[in-house]
């Protein structure tokens, strides 16, 4: 089995990057959430008997793309809840596990009614399930479990159209761990097609590498081009372009597609200007390639020739822009068979 292509692995960054993996998990102070977090993402777990130490929002991975952040206790002093309402819009969250370990309070009800206003999916999970005790002795804890799960249907009934009943659970135990991520995987299995989908789209594949075409551009842009272009090290071109794209002449013969190379466009581009413009017409002209091959705006390339390179000499430097812009724009094409390539295969198993 052949390792996954760094520009497939890169492209599939950049997609995960625009899908929201996030589940927040809240609740009251010393609910044991940072247990509950380690339980789940498989870490060290650690159940403290200190009040909920947690004072940011601290970010765990989940499978293959999820992410778990565990946010502070609702009704610290450090976070009232008006301070804890701006944290969940900072956070910018649309799923979290909310964790009781005793009776609805105050301000939990302040909380998860600002969370159903802003329509963000609640699972309800109630921890330290071990605990869960009658002091009559009384009753049993499934009839103690039945009395939560009526107090949470009767407070939230007004405020949340689904189902509201607890996932009970016991970190200390290992129990109902099971039951709470079974409750996730609908979650991040919808953001998993999203991502499959979005992996095999042409138009975030173009995202991908317009976004690569504008980073190389800044490079491309700077003052190092100049002493590049007067020592003539057009190799030196070819290996930052090849590096930023992260493909390599062997890819080239994989796809049955040789790698382009500076030194040919750079040459053509001297053997055909035969123009004779002048340094104003020359530098609209590369503004105008550089414009079309970037998708960035013409002045970007006019104010780095006047401010780096200056008009004067702008015949002899022309070839070598116009060749390297040109360059760049087959290297991009270069890249996007190079990454159809590597995907199906990869896709089809043969990766």
């Amino acid at each position: 089995m052949v390792a996954e292509h760094p520009l497939v692995k890169s492209f599939h960054k950049y997609v995960e990057g625009t899908i929201d993996y996030r589940v927040g998990i809240l609740g009251q102070v010393d609910a044991g959430k940072s247990a509950l977090v380690s339980a789940l993402a498989g870490e060290d777990t650690h159940i403290s008997t200190q009040t909920d130490a947690t004072r940011t929002i601290t970010s765990h991975k989940y499978g293959s793309h999820g992410q778990i952040l565990d946010f502070p206790g609702v009704g610290t002093t450090e976070y009232s809840p008006k301070q804890y309402k701006k944290l969940i819009k900072k956070a910018d969250i649309r799923h979290v596990l909310y964790v009781f370990s005793s009776k609805i309070r105050e301000a939990d009800e302040e909380i998860i009614r600002f969370l159903a206003k802003r329509n963000i999916n609640i699972i309800f999970i109630y921890n330290k399930s071990d605990t869960l005790v009658d002091v009559s002795g009384t009753k049993q804890q499934e009839l103690l479990m039945h009395d939560k799960d009526t107090e949470l249907h009767v407070t939230f009934k007004k405020h949340l159209d689904q189902p509201l009943h607890y996932h009970f659970v016991s970190v200390k135990d290992d129990l109902g761990i099971e039951g709470v991520k079974a409750a996730l995987q609908p979650i991040f299995d919808s953001k998993d097609k999203e991502f499959n989908h979005r992996t095999g789209s042409a138009e975030y594949m173009e995202k991908f590498l317009n976004k690569k075409l504008n980073t190389l551009a800044t490079k491309l842009l700077s003052p190092g081009l100049k002493d590049i272009i007067l020592s003539r090290a057009y190799r030196s071109i070819e290996e930052m372009t090849e590096a930023h794209f992260q493909v390599s002449p062997e890819d080239g013969e994989i796809i049955s597609k040789p790698i382009p190379r500076a030194a040919d466009y750079i040459n053509q581009a001297k053997d055909t200007d035969k123009t004779g413009m002048k340094s104003k017409e020359y530098i609209s002209h590369l503004a105008t390639v550089f414009s079309t091959v970037f998708k960035l705006r013409k002045l970007n390339v006019i104010s780095f020739i006047v401010s780096t390179l200056g008009e004067a000499g702008i015949k002899n430097i022309y070839p070598v822009l116009k060749g390297t812009f040109e360059y760049v724009g087959d290297m991009n094409d270069f890249a996007r068979d190079v990454l159809k390539y590597s995907s199906q295969e990869q896709k089809e198993g043969i990766i």
